[in-house]
């Protein structure tokens, strides 16, 4: 189960550095649950309900009539700070699309070879002629395999050249170079990146900030994935595709575009019953890069539960980023909601403060401070290290009045400093990559990133790390440093450990 702080003080104090919720201005109103219709205390239940079933919430906002309702980020997560979106991506992509039909630049019927005419294939394959825009919305172009080698342009050309098992519009296969191949579309016919022609159209209406967009090797933003957003952008999208394509009163996109785009196509599992079929949220159809659910909700979608998910019967919209393998339990959480809300404000219930009853919930420290250390303040340890596969010419210590440490990687070409706090976390960045650091290849326009880091002293003479990235899920470097005499033992957790020696010297 995840960490609950007894409350609000405690969670702060855990923190070296970051901002509140109330302190990150992201444009959206606020109200109180009871206001919108919604029990303060349903509120709670649901998020006791997220903790109790142990997922890794990084950020969560809930939003009723256009309200902001409820918002809380796990600390050392925060409003502020950018995470991956993955595939929650693909349904910006279906937008931009969207207004590329609406501008008269393309049609949903244009055939997909009239773009590339010079990354066709020499045979083609049969049914390619007949493959649309709307197929590759629609996750329908029917290849019989969906990876597909290269990147950028020599990945599309490769996925030009795939056979089919079906005719294109017929079965619903999950591809994600559908939705990269679209990005490559808008980028021929506008002359831009996917990110650069949404952002005056959509991005910047909503006041979605700085998004970081990575690229292929060629330089095409991914269609496919590669944004790092905050909640409040999730949060935005729901409720703009809720809107109809409107915000503050102006119309954006069209309200056809939307209810296309927000409409299942095709069904993922045609040869089940309607009975069984709603019972799954991967069942309810597929819209224009965007998936249907439970309830008559709709979602934009990304690896470990990066969500967007409207339920437009009761004008809800559930933002959140995380790390979650369980999208349907999470989604029931919200579901199980339903049935308590209220068309007409609710009496406030004086005796019950949301705030303090979900301020608490916070990321899980990765060690308790044994206090078996020598715990060193305002001193310098400085090692070079012997010649190792990582190219590490010398780590160095430095630590502070209170503790907390930096640590210096040097190599031939870069200098990296990573900051932790002693039994809390820190804010920092680098631009080093960790394990799982980028979600593609090329990291084009992807770093600096954020970074806390989090330090104990777990046996004698042993600083035990932890550098979280706030850029992407999972992405966590934990390593070990004995330092036993005038000798330096670094250990790196993995797989695999990787161990690296050195000695005390300038």
């Amino acid at each position: 189960m995840r960490h609950f702080l007894m409350n609000a003080a405690l969670a702060a104090a855990l923190l070296c550095g970051t901002a509140t919720a109330q302190s990150y201005q992201d444009g959206l109103p606020r109200s109180t649950p009871e206001a919108q219709g919604v029990s303060s205390k349903a509120v709670a239940e649901a998020f006791r309900k997220l903790e109790e079933k142990g997922y890794d919430v990084h950020g969560l906002m809930i939003l009723r009539h256009g309200n902001v309702i409820a918002e809380h980020w796990w600390a050392p997560f925060a409003p502020e700070y950018q995470h991956a979106m993955y595939s929650a991506t693909k349904t910006f992509t279906g937008c931009a699309v969207g207004f590329a039909v609406q501008e008269g630049l393309l049609k949903v019927s244009d055939k997909v070879i009239s773009f590339f005419p010079d990354l066709l294939p020499e045979k083609m394959p049969q049914y390619l002629e007949d493959l649309t825009v709307e197929h590759l919305l629609t996750m329908s172009c029917g290849h019989a395999v969906t990876r597909y080698a290269g990147s950028g342009a020599e990945q599309v050309r490769n996925f030009l050249a795939t056979d089919f098992s079906s005719k294109p519009g017929t079965v619903f296969f999950y591809d994600v170079t559908c939705s990269h191949v679209l990005s490559h579309i808008l980028t021929r016919l506008t002359g831009m990146s996917t990110y650069e022609y949404l952002k005056p159209r959509m991005l910047d209406k909503l006041g979605i900030e700085d998004p970081v967009w990575e690229m292929d090797l060629d330089g095409v933003c991914m269609g496919n994935g590669g944004t790092h957003m905050r909640t409040s952008d999730l949060a935005k999208l729901g409720q703009f595709l809720l809107n109809g394509g409107s915000w503050n009163g102006e119309q954006l996109l069209s309200k056809e575009w939307v209810k296309a785009q927000t409409t299942p196509h095709i069904f993922q599992r045609p040869e089940l019953s309607e009975e069984e079929n709603m019972k799954d949220d991967g069942g309810q159809g597929y819209g224009y890069q965007t998936w249907m659910g439970r309830h008559g909700s709709y979602r934009a979608i990304g690896g470990c539960n990066q969500l967007a998910m409207v339920i437009p019967e009761y004008d809800l919209v559930v933002a959140s980023t995380g790390f979650v393998r369980d999208e349907a339990g999470f989604n029931q959480v919200f579901y199980e909601m339903l049935e308590g809300l209220s068309d007409k404000k609710l009496k406030s219930d004086k005796s019950f403060d949301l705030n303090s009853a979900i301020s608490g919930y916070a990321y899980p420290a990765p060690y308790a401070d044994t206090g078996a250390g020598y715990s060193p303040r305002n001193c310098t340890r400085i090692y070079r290290m012997f010649q190792n596969d990582l190219g590490l010419t010398g780590v160095s210590f430095r630590f502070d009045a209170s503790g907390n440490c930096t640590v210096t990687m040097e190599t031939a070409s870069a200098v990296h400093n990573h900051r932790y706090g002693l039994g809390s976390w820190c804010m920092g960045s680098t631009d080093r990559r960790l394990p799982q650091q980028l979600s593609y290849p090329n990291p084009m326009d992807a770093t600096t990133v954020q970074t806390a880091g989090f330090c104990a002293w777990t046996s004698k003479d042993v600083l035990s790390t932890t550098l979280l990235s706030m850029f992407n899920v999972n992405s966590v470097e934990t390593i070990e440093y004995s330092m036993e005499g005038n000798e330096l033992t670094m250990t790196i957790k993995g797989q695999k450990d990787t161990v690296i020696k050195g000695v005390m010297g300038r």
